[in-house]
């Protein structure tokens, strides 16, 4: 992912129509109500000062009682209309925010199912993915405080300005000189937020992946029985420090510089305190108008905090997640179009790949022809390159060189044979849905049924098919077998040209796992299959075998042909004889 570094504006000028435009009714009528709410609060300084003033005026006589009444009943309407609004504005926003955020998630989901596989092989990429996570929420409130300000902030202040100028110009003089460092203040901030974002993530990222150590349940109870909680509790324990000290390395800075300007919007703060008793003693400024504005000091101070250390403040500290959201919104995706083959034939034409940020070819000028129709299994040793293989071959990833042709149809970056393959990987997903779900998720337009499917695999699988297979949400737990059976069972309900099996049956016995490979073969008749296997005596219902090593086609043969050669799979089949010998 390309990652860019915005400027406040030029990161807000990229994240608002991305958050505005999914809620854009709601968000006009937030702010068009935002705009009255501020505007009432600076009304109500006003009429507190006509109120002041109208009992000064009653007292002296030359303000009848009637008027007073009048001004006391205008600055109360006024009083409950602000309430009014800010209750409405307080719910409203959440609402709005919630309803923008979710629309927000949805949209980073969508981008990130269509970026390029390979790309999640990548640390770098997983570091900035969790900062873009967290980005998304960082820009939606960026777009909200946004909105406040110049619905409600503005309004308010604006008015206020041209109040406290009629009463007395250097007023104005004295609020610059708070405005002015709060702002400077939080200019620090993002100068250092993006700073300490970057440096964070990758801690945060591996303390969260110890917390998933000791919390979650695919985890927790293999460590509890090997009594490794103590030791992932102290990884834990020093990536929290870690991460602690390097935010405290840069939080230190940014204190040290806010602490020093806020001191003089102190001083001008006290400074409109002697502006406003100089000004009532010569009598520039009324009574009322001292009352008014003394009483509003503390509020417009609340709400100028309120925008720069609350609001942008944080914002300012986040921008590094707001890049990040933004970069990932902005970068390139996998240009694939999803393409029907006409048969199952495939070709590889010396193929090379290798991992990003790995140091040499997983694959190394792999080339082979696998006919339409035909049965073939790839072994290999751990590391041999076979499940990369089986990417390739599927069109996951994208070879470093050479070519893949599939059905008479190249595949490069612009096209993909989806459509027309099928697959059960060694590590399957355990979706949190109902077993009729979990298999019909392979083909979900299919009218075919996934009964039958279930049945071929294992007739005694007796599971409520309406139960969401997690404990998660009050439903069942499986077992690993039960598990392997069921994502068997969505390969091959799935209808293709081409099926893929990756070594998923680990978790059942060599009887039942013998009978599922053909159970896969018989499901297969007419397709082309590929299985991928280190077990040798399952690798003899094939009509072909493909031997990889170090990531090279080292042999290719039939079963017979093969053991004559004498080479290297006779060798693996002589180190795994002793488990096929009753």
């Amino acid at each position: 992912m390309k990652r860019m570094n915005r400027n406040f504006f030029r990161a807000f000028r990229k994240a608002y129509p991305l958050v505005f435009k999914p809620v854009w009714k709601e968000n006009l009528l937030l702010s068009f109500v935002d705009i009255f709410h501020g505007l009432s609060f600076a009304a109500v300084v006003i009429l507190t000062q006509r109120f002041f003033d109208s009992i000064a005026g009653g007292v002296e006589g030359t303000v009848s009682r009637g008027a007073v009444a009048a001004t006391a009943a205008a600055l109360v309407g006024c009083q409950v209309a602000s309430q009014l609004l800010n209750g409405f504005v307080n719910f409203y926003a959440d609402v709005v925010r919630e309803k923008g955020y979710g629309r927000i998630c949805v949209m980073l989901q969508d981008k990130i199912s269509r970026l390029r596989p390979v790309d999640f092989e990548k640390n770098s990429f997983l570091t900035d993915l969790d900062m873009a996570d967290e980005g998304a929420k960082d820009a939606c409130e960026m777009v909200d405080t946004v909105n406040s300000i110049l619905t409600f902030y503005v309004p308010y202040f604006a008015l206020m300005g041209v109040y406290m100028v009629r009463l007395d110009i250097s007023l104005m003089a004295a609020l610059l000189l708070v405005f002015l460092p709060v702002l400077a203040s939080n200019l620090v901030k993002m100068h250092f937020g993006d700073r300490i974002e970057r440096q964070i993530a990758p801690v945060r990222r591996e303390a969260e992946a110890y917390e998933q150590t000791l919390t979650t349940l695919d985890c927790y109870r293999e460590t509890r029985v090997l009594g490794a909680a103590r030791y992932f509790l102290g990884l834990y324990r020093e990536g929290v420090e870690k991460w602690n000290r390097t935010a405290w390395k840069y939080r230190k800075k940014e204190a040290a510089v806010s602490l020093f300007l806020n001191c003089f919007s102190f001083l001008a703060y006290g400074g409109i305190l002697l502006l406003l008793v100089s000004g009532c003693a010569r009598g520039r400024i009324s009574v009322g108008a001292f009352a008014a504005v003394f009483s509003s000091i503390d509020v417009m101070f609340l709400l100028m905090e309120e925008i720069f250390r609350d609001s942008l403040g944080c914002l300012s500290q986040n921008m590094g997640r707001v890049n990040n959201f933004l970069n990932l919104m902005e970068s390139e995706e996998s240009r694939q179009e999803s393409v029907k083959v006409r048969d199952g034939s495939i070709c590889l034409s010396a193929v090379s790949f290798r991992y990003p940020e790995a140091e040499r070819d997983c694959l190394k000028e792999v080339s082979l022809r696998i006919a339409d129709g035909e049965t073939v299994a790839v072994v290999g040793e751990n590391g041999a390159g076979k499940t990369t293989l089986a990417r390739i071959l599927l069109g996951i990833y994208q070879p470093s060189g050479g070519s893949v042709t599939i059905g008479g149809i190249s595949m490069d970056e612009k096209k993909n044979c989806f459509p027309s393959v099928s697959a059960v990987f060694q590590k399957f997903n355990r979706y949190k849905l109902t077993l009729e779900e979990n298999i019909r998720i392979s083909d979900t337009d299919s009218a075919e049924s996934w009964e039958e499917a279930l049945r071929r695999v294992d007739q005694e699988l007796h599971i409520d098919p309406q139960a969401v297979l997690s404990r998660d949400f009050d439903g069942v737990d499986l077992s690993g077998g039960q598990w392997q059976k069921i994502a068997i069972a969505r390969g091959i309900y799935r209808k293709s040209k081409i099926l893929l099996l990756d070594e998923p049956t680990s978790a059942i016995d060599p009887i039942q796992e013998s009978r599922l490979y053909q159970t896969f073969l018989d499901a297969a008749k007419g397709r082309t299959c590929i299985i991928i296997t280190h077990r040798l005596g399952l690798a003899r219902i094939a009509d072909r075998i493909v031997v990889l090593k170090d990531g090279s086609v080292a042999e290719n043969g039939s079963h017979r042909e093969l053991l004559e050669r004498g080479g290297e799979y006779s060798r693996m089949w002589e180190a795994q004889a002793g488990w096929y010998r009753t």
